[in-house]
């Protein structure tokens, strides 16, 4: 009996670690998603009152005291839900898509876990619409909270890059056809530029 209790018992919490996982990667997927959500297809921000709301539910990714380390310009080095909520309303973007991928997971005990993620965003500069290429490695921390959900406690940027494509303003285009379609506009205005 003893062994066949304490296969379950592995099980059990083996299970409990593969939920926790499939939890915590619902949880980003949802905040990604929000992230993107402040902006409209026609590549602007969404209207103040829907970015309260939509920032609102981003910061409830998080719990009341955690921690955002983005650095200078990036949100700085923030402390607690409500300064989150504050940040999160003042994007610097008109648009953006968040992708989070390359995920490292662990879950040290029932109610903590820690794992990295890489990004990978487009996004439109507010000030000047500006396209800008970001590339990041977050290192997160998770805390299951009472209710069972796990939140985000720690979001820390160690490393991030960007870059603007182009010194020009680069539209962004749905499709292909856009694409050539705004490549082509380009390349005529530059040819008129040279004569």
């Amino acid at each position: 009996m003893s062994d066949r209790h304490s296969t379950m018992q592995s099980l059990e919490a083996r299970v409990a670690r593969l939920e926790a996982i499939d939890a915590i990667r619902a949880l980003k997927a949802r905040y990604a998603a929000l992230a993107d959500a402040k902006y409209t297809r026609d590549y602007q921000r969404q209207p103040e009152h829907v970015m309260r709301e939509i920032a609102l539910q981003q910061s409830g990714c998080f719990t009341e005291r955690a921690v955002w380390v983005g650095g200078a310009g990036f949100g700085n080095d923030l402390t607690g839900r409500d300064r989150l909520y504050e940040w999160f309303q003042r994007s610097p973007w008109r648009f953006a898509m968040h992708y989070y991928v390359s995920e490292a997971l662990e879950v040290t005990d029932a109610f903590n876990a820690a794992g990295s993620w890489r990004l990978w965003q487009l996004a439109l500069r507010d000030d000047d619409a500006h396209a800008v290429l970001l590339g990041a490695v977050t290192e997160e921390k998770y805390e299951r909270a009472s209710s069972g959900q796990w939140l985000i406690s720690e979001m820390r940027f160690t490393q991030l890059h960007m870059m603007e494509p182009d010194d020009r303003m680069l539209p962004l285009a749905s499709d292909f056809a856009s694409l050539t379609a705004l490549r082509t506009s380009r390349l005529s205005e530059l040819t008129r530029t040279e004569r």
